[in-house]
């Protein structure tokens, strides 16, 4: 399956974290989410590349592995949405306006991106707004797959976005 994804991730206690090139940045505590895609086959799937960002103590390849390899951050979510076309940029962008949402850091995941996305991560602030980010999938996708959020123990079989998740 290919498709577009949002990790909702929390950062419990405030950080300062080397990201690859960028160099380093301090997180604050609260909630980012993180929007990628996985359009390709195999290993480039959805539910490997989600599965890949869940593992702990893999390589840093991606800036969001420098994030989520510190022991004060957790996925609580993933929202995803199949798709073969590349929407990654317009998702990103309609969490970006989400009220109190901010760029914590230029260039972060959107070394590729062409809509001048800025970053791909974002700061939501101290409160989950995972069902905001649920709005922006089915205002962006209502004519595709339906939503599917995914728990991190059960990647093989994603639940609907009606189905309450306990992380």
């Amino acid at each position: 399956m290919k498709g577009i994804y949002t990790l909702i991730i929390l950062v419990n206690t405030k950080s300062q974290l080397k990201v690859r090139k960028l160099g380093y940045f301090n997180f604050k505590t609260g909630y980012y989410a993180y929007t990628g895609s996985a359009l390709g086959n195999g290993a480039a799937s959805l539910k490997r590349r989600v599965a890949r960002h869940l593992k702990k103590g893999k390589p840093k390849h991606w800036h969001i592995d420098f994030l989520l390899a510190n022991k004060n951050v957790k996925v609580t979510a993933v929202i995803a949405a199949e798709s073969s076309v590349n929407r990654e940029c317009q998702i990103n962008n309609l969490i970006k306006n989400i009220q109190g949402a901010t760029v914590p850091i230029v260039g972060f995941g959107a070394t590729d991106c062409k809509q001048n996305g800025k970053s791909h991560l974002i700061y939501l602030g101290e409160k989950n707004k995972k069902e905001k980010i649920i709005e922006a999938y089915t205002h962006l996708f209502r004519h595709s797959e339906p939503i599917l959020e995914t728990k991190q123990t059960n990647l093989d079989n994603p639940q609907p976005i009606s189905t309450s998740l306990n992380f």
